[in-house]
C-alpha cells in the first residue's frame, strides 16, 4: 500500500506542468496595469546611469537627474533635519538618554523625541493600532482642526505608510465590480490608474484646465460623467 500511494504521488507530479506560474496564469490586470514611474523611461534612465558608472562616454552629461518621483533630495535639495533628528533618537532611545545629548541635539528635537517616546509604548519597533499610534493621531486631528475649522476624530484618522498605501486602500473599498468608476484628473500621477486597473475598476479621466491654473472644469467633469454613465459604468 505504501508503495502504491508513492507511485500514484510520483504520477501526479509527472503529469503537473514545469511552470505553474506564467504569463498566461497570472492575474491579468496585474499584466495591463502601467505605473509610468517605475516604466519604460526610468529604466532607461538606469541602464544611462549603469553605463556612465562604468566609463561609457556616449552621452554628452555625466549624471542623471531623477524626476519621475516628488523626490526633492535626489535633486540636491537637503533634508530637513528636524524630522530626521528625531526619528533618529525614538529608534535609538539609547541617544536621547546619553547625558551628552544636548551637544549634539538641540532641546526641541530632545522634547519632541521624548514625548514621542512616552506616548508610543513599545517603540518604534513594535506593532501600533491598526489605525496608527493614537497620540500621532490626535496630533493630525488638532492640525485638521486649526487648519479646516472643523472637529477632526483621532479615531475617524487612518495612517498609512505613504500616499499610495492610503489611494490602495480607498480604492479597495470603493471599487467592488468592474462597472466601478474612478473619477481621475488629467494629468494625473500614475498611482491613480494603475490601482483602479489592478482592482479591475474603470477609469474617468477629466482634463484640468491649463489656462485655470490647471483648476477643475465643471462642463468637462460633467461631460465625463455623462459618458461613463452611457457606457454602464
Amino acid at each position: 500500500k505504501i508503495r502504491t500511494f508513492r507511485t500514484f504521488l510520483r504520477s501526479l507530479h509527472t503529469k503537473m506542468p514545469s511552470k505553474v506560474l506564467t504569463l498566461d496564469t497570472i492575474n491579468d490586470p496585474v499584466k495591463t496595469m502601467e505605473y509610468a514611474v517605475r516604466g519604460t523611461v526610468p529604466q532607461a534612465a538606469d541602464k544611462i546611469t549603469e553605463m556612465i558608472a562604468k566609463g561609457d562616454k556616449t552621452f554628452p552629461f555625466e549624471k542623471v537627474l531623477y524626476c519621475n518621483i516628488g523626490n526633492p533630495h535626489s535633486v540636491g535639495q537637503k533634508p530637513i533635519t528636524f524630522y530626521r533628528e528625531v526619528m533618529s533618537l525614538v529608534d535609538n532611545v539609547a541617544l536621547l538618554e546619553h547625558p551628552k545629548a544636548l551637544e549634539f541635539f538641540k532641546p526641541d528635537v530632545l522634547a519632541r523625541a521624548a514625548e514621542l517616546k512616552a506616548n508610543m509604548g513599545g517603540g518604534t519597533g513594535a506593532y501600533s493600532h491598526s489605525q496608527g499610534v493614537k497620540f500621532i493621531r490626535q496630533d493630525v486631528a488638532k492640525f485638521i482642526e486649526k487648519r479646516d475649522g472643523f472637529p477632526a476624530n483621532p479615531d475617524d484618522i487612518f495612517l498609512t505608510a505613504g500616499a499610495s498605501t492610503a489611494i490602495f486602500r480607498i480604492f479597495q473599498t470603493l471599487i467592488a465590480k468592474p462597472t466601478d468608476a474612478i473619477l481621475i484628473p488629467i494629468p494625473q500621477y500614475p498611482i491613480y490608474s494603475a490601482a483602479v486597473t489592478l482592482l479591475s475598476g474603470e477609469q474617468l479621466g477629466y482634463q484640468m484646465d491649463e489656462d485655470k491654473g490647471w483648476g477643475l472644469d465643471m462642463p468637462e467633469l460633467r461631460r465625463v460623467m455623462a459618458a461613463g454613465g452611457a457606457k454602464g459604468v
